[in-house]
Order: C-alpha cells, then structure tokens, then sequence
C-alpha cells in the first residue's frame, strides 16, 4: 500500500511588510477548525529562509535572486511539499468540509481552475498551485522544482516587464509544463481535483461574492464544494 499524505496544513505569508490581514486569520481558522487532527504550521519569511537553507541550501541563490517576491513564494511551497509532504492552502481559500475522503487514496493532488479561465488563457486546462497536496518526495513535484530552480528559468525572469512573467517561471504553466513532461505511468499517480470541488468560483462570481452579494448562483456553485478560493490576488499588490 503506498504511503498516504501526511496530514498537515501549510500556509504562508511574508511578514516583512505587513502582518497577516484579519479576513485572511478568519479563513486560516476554517482549516483549523475543519481537519483537527493535522497539524498546521503557519510559514513566515524567518521559517522559510531557515527551511531552505537547512533543506536546499543548493537553491539558496536562485531563490534570492528572483526578481519578484511571489516567485520566492511560490519556489519555496514546493520545496515545503517535496520535503515535507501534506496540504499547501492559499490564505484566500476558505474550507467547507474536511477533504480527507477526497485525499485518502491520493499521492499527489493539484487543482484545476475555472473553464472559464481556459478560454481567457486559451489554454485546454489549468493547474493551480493554490492548494496542492502530496506525499514527500512525489517526482510531478521534482519536475516543477527542477524547471523553477533552474538557471534558464532565473533568465527568463527578466524579460518581461510585469509580472505576467511569474506565470510562466513559478505559476501555472510552470505546473502545466510538468505535468505533460509526466509519463503516462507517472500521470496516473497525479489527482487533478475538479474545479466543482476546490475552485467553484471563476473570477466574476469570485468578485460577486467578495462584494457580499450572496445568490442562487453562488449557492448552486458550492453544492459540491470542500472549499472556495476568492482569488484576493494579495501577490499582486
């Protein structure tokens, strides 16, 4: 029988500029209080410097030398992850339900966003690395590590002028990339979760609801859901 997901929660923030906003300590309490038997290790810049730098030091040039914070944000969950194994969880992501009947017979799981989201990308589909989980040491992972480690990717980093750029060296098409390098064997080891389950809401109805302004669409887009990400885009600020 393979080895199961550990059952811990990560979640992260950089606490150099600012602490951790009250709405996003509201979420975080959704995990704690749906899944009490995991741990939960809050990740702050002290953490995870001192994690690299234990685990990976052989990363620890890149990784300062990205030009935009959420590169070295997105870079280190999945050094967390590769190391550590357990579920990755955005703050702007509240929980419904427990996951665990969903994660049971899982090795490594990693959401798909919105359809809708296709079609502004042009993209047959999109990973997510908002919430992922997965058991120490899963090789899908150590393809993403390798390609958003590498020198290449570090380049590339500086051609662009915006941070679009970040989606194409630590975001999704990063996850994207790895996974079609995957073999067909490898594939079947790697659960792509619904949208229906994690990502009910596109970015309209993400807006909508922010707004508070609670409908039948809202509802009807939860009736299968274990969580809901609201796509705050803190990252961006």
């Amino acid at each position: 029988m393979k080895n199961q997901i550990p059952k811990i929660i990560h979640q992260l923030w950089s606490d150099k500029e600012r602490s951790l906003p009250e709405h996003f300590l509201k979420m975080a309490d959704t995990w704690k209080y749906d899944y009490p038997d995991w741990q939960y290790i809050y990740w702050n810049d002290h953490r995870m410097s001192s994690f690299i730098l234990e685990h990976f030091p052989e990363y620890w040039d890149i990784y300062n030398r990205f030009p935009y914070n959420i590169q070295r944000w997105d870079a280190i969950r999945y050094l967390i992850l590769y190391e550590m194994g357990g579920m990755y969880v955005d703050f702007d992501f509240e929980s419904l339900k427990p996951m665990d009947g969903l994660l049971s017979d899982k090795q490594c799981c990693f959401p798909q966003e919105p359809i809708s989201h296709c079609g502004i990308f042009r993209r047959g589909f999109i990973i997510n690395n908002s919430l992922m989980a997965c058991v120490p040491k899963h090789v899908y992972v150590k393809k993403i590590i390798d390609k958003v480690f590498s020198e290449e990717n570090l380049r590339l980093s500086f051609t662009a002028r915006n941070k679009d750029v970040v989606f194409d060296t630590t975001g999704q098409w990063v996850l994207v990339n790895a996974y079609e390098s995957l073999s067909e064997e490898e594939r079947k080891d790697v659960y792509l979760i619904s949208p229906l389950y994690i990502n009910p809401f596109d970015l309209p109805l993400a807006n909508i609801a922010k707004k508070g302004c609670w409908d039948k669409r809202l509802e009807d887009s939860i009736k299968d859901a274990y969580a809901i990400h609201y796509y705050f885009g803190s990252w961006n600020d």
